[in-house]
């Protein structure tokens, strides 16, 4: 004890010294620290959750994608079947008429060509509107807010603007 005063420290102030320091470290964990830890732990939940959005809507959007070339190809093959039978057809009727074989030929591939047009028009139609309703997921998970009409509008006419480029 006496060297502890030679050195001017004085053991009951030391004790409430460390008893004061116990204290305010009690409090510190309990007030600040475990709430602190709580609010990184959820904002760990919200990053995970969003990142587990991400790549379900980059799934979607990959069989979506493969959906329309699987649908182009079908509307292809099918305008090569319909060009085929007017080949087939106009070669029967050239042995009746040369002239009305080349108009049946004619309109069947001009209908063909229609035909494969609207039919990419439509497929085109239907990867938007669902792109742009994944956009709109995408936006409202990530932002956690409700999108108003001109906001869908505005993205929607991006979306289309990048999809066209």
């Amino acid at each position: 004890m006496e060297i502890l005063n030679q050195f001017g420290i004085q053991p009951i102030l030391l004790a409430a010294q460390v008893v004061n320091f116990l204290i305010l470290l009690f409090i510190l964990k309990k007030f600040l620290y475990k709430p602190i830890l709580n609010v990184l732990e959820e904002r760990k939940k919200k990053i995970e959750e969003s990142l587990r959005n991400a790549e379900e809507i980059e799934r979607k959007l990959s069989e979506i994608a493969e959906k329309e070339s699987a649908a182009i190809l079908e509307s292809a093959r099918e305008g090569e079947k319909i060009i085929k039978e007017a080949g087939v057809a106009g070669g029967q009727i050239i042995e009746d008429a040369n002239k009305e074989a080349e108009k049946i030929i004619l309109r069947a591939t001009n209908q063909a060509k229609q035909l494969m047009i609207q039919e990419k028009e439509n497929l085109q139609q239907s990867v938007k509107e669902h792109a742009a309703d994944l956009i709109f997921l995408v936006i409202q998970k990530v932002t956690g807010k409700v999108l108003t009409k001109d906001d869908r509008k505005r993205i929607t006419e991006e979306a289309i603007r990048s999809l066209k480029s």
